[in-house]
């Protein structure tokens, strides 16, 4: 019985660069409340110069299987990452995206949107709850957890507005600086 071919096999590691390109994206991830892998993979997927298997994605970050597949699996539902096919590999091949109006606009859709709305439902149960134990609480608490509530709903709801306005911020192209920074950090003026 012939042998399949088996996979090629991959360096370990990273090398330098691709790693202050992880630590980059890691640093943002736990900033934004997200897992460490998701800013492993999304960085080293962010470095690549071509698709890169799953296995491979294994291999070179040295994480476990299942966490590049939650990673990965996340980073495709939000638009981060898309599944490439590459011609006579049955392998799944992952490629980062790179455009920031549409990496974002993604997430907004994916990820922001539906959380600011299902908060609006956590709000309006907690008003609830707060109605319910209005005479337990009784008028001053009740009061004071109603103009709380108010707050919450108040803050998601201009949250909600925004976003448009985001998306469309991420569109515009970046504006045009009358000045460059020097070596120093300080400015100096272009132009007669």
């Amino acid at each position: 019985m012939p042998k399949s071919p088996s996979p090629p096999a991959f360096e370990t590691g990273l090398n330098g660069v691709e790693s202050e390109f992880v630590r980059f994206f890691v640093n943002l991830a736990t900033a934004l409340g997200m897992p460490r892998s998701v800013g492993e993979i999304f960085g080293f997927l962010f470095s690549a110069d071509s698709p890169t298997a799953f296995d491979e994605v294994v291999a070179r970050l040295g994480i476990s299987k299942g966490s590049a597949s939650q990673g990965l699996r996340f980073l495709t539902q939000i638009g981060a990452v898309s599944q490439v096919y590459m011609p006579r590999d049955r392998r799944t091949f992952y490629e980062a995206e790179t455009r920031m109006r549409q990496l974002f606009s993604n997430a907004l859709r994916e990820s922001v949107r539906p959380h600011l709305e299902g908060n609006s439902r956590l709000v309006a149960s907690i008003e609830s709850r707060i109605d319910e134990e209005a005479e337990t609480l009784g008028s001053e608490a009740a009061e004071h957890f109603r103009a709380r509530a108010a707050s919450l709903r108040g803050w998601n709801e201009k949250a909600l507005q925004l976003l448009p306005l985001l998306d469309k911020l991420f569109s515009l192209p970046a504006p045009f600086l009358p000045f460059q920074l020097n070596e120093t950090g300080s400015s100096e003026e272009t132009g007669p």
